[in-house]
């Protein structure tokens, strides 16, 4: 019984003309399109530097800043009031003051990311530049799984993990619901298919489907950005197989207190 409902199911998904373009088309755009858009680095921050103290110390720091590929050095201002000029007539994003060993980082709030951001980074170079001067030895951060801090790294498998959370858990539920407002359902409850039956009809087309686009972003991952699976690739399966499970156990409940589609998309 179970093998003609899975006939059904994939002669539906063929027939209708949006569903192939849900499954095949967007996760395609989205790991094509989605890590260049949604670029989380900010670079070209213009920066000021007031140093007050002309130390050796307070050079380093200077020439770190300089040769950092995040920022745009503006050179060193005689003041603060000076630096501040720049910041009023937007030609500095952030302003520096070295004065008596410590530091003041003022940022332009008129954009508020790049002010923010640019303050961490810089932040983050005055405390490698301290620490250096405290131990008198170079310091290593090393990061385990990301070693250059690279946001695709990170972004690209959460996008493979929302690609599955969407085929997996929204397309079943608003295809279930779908068939209360065709009135389909009631037929099929008039018939001996059992209810595990017609659950799994429901679920198993779109568990293949989604186990079938993460294969095409594992290797659009590697084609295109050089990201590859470093541990086991079964375990990579094995984990989404398990996120399948449970939302499609998710969109399960959600279509059996919905009788819209309206209704069972905005509780998703």
């Amino acid at each position: 019984m179970i093998k003609y409902l899975l006939q059904k199911e994939f002669l539906q998904i063929r027939r209708n003309s949006f569903m192939p373009k849900i499954i095949f088309i967007f996760p395609i755009m989205v790991m094509c399109v989605m890590p260049w858009v949604m670029n989380q680095e900010v670079k070209n921050i213009r920066v000021d530097v007031v140093d007050s103290d002309r130390t050796s110390a307070s050079q380093q720091l200077v020439h770190r800043i300089e040769a950092s590929n995040y920022f745009l050095f503006n050179g060193q201002k005689e003041s603060y009031a000076e630096a501040l000029k720049d910041i009023e007539l937007s030609h500095a994003d952030i302003i520096l003051e070295i004065n008596d060993g410590k530091y003041l980082v003022a940022a332009n709030a008129v954009n508020g990311t790049k002010g923010a951001i640019g303050s961490s980074y810089l932040s983050q170079i005055i405390g490698a530049n301290v620490q250096e001067i405290l131990t008198a030895s170079q310091p290593s951060v090393l990061s385990l799984y990301n070693k250059g801090q690279n946001y695709k790294v990170f972004m690209i498998p959460a996008l493979m993990g929302i690609l599955m959370m969407m085929l997996c858990g929204f397309l079943p539920a608003l295809n279930i619901v779908g068939e209360k407002e065709r009135g389909t359902i009631e037929q099929i409850n008039v018939t001996p298919v059992s209810k595990w039956s017609f659950i799994l009809a429901k679920l198993i087309p779109y568990w293949i489907i989604g186990l079938l686009v993460l294969t095409v972003c594992l290797v659009l991952s590697w084609l295109i950005y050089g990201i590859t699976c470093q541990g086991p690739l079964v375990l990579i399966y094995m984990l989404a197989i398990l996120l399948a499970l449970f939302f499609s156990s998710f969109g399960l409940i959600v279509s059996n207190y919905s009788d819209t589609m309206q209704q069972a998309m905005l509780v998703m």
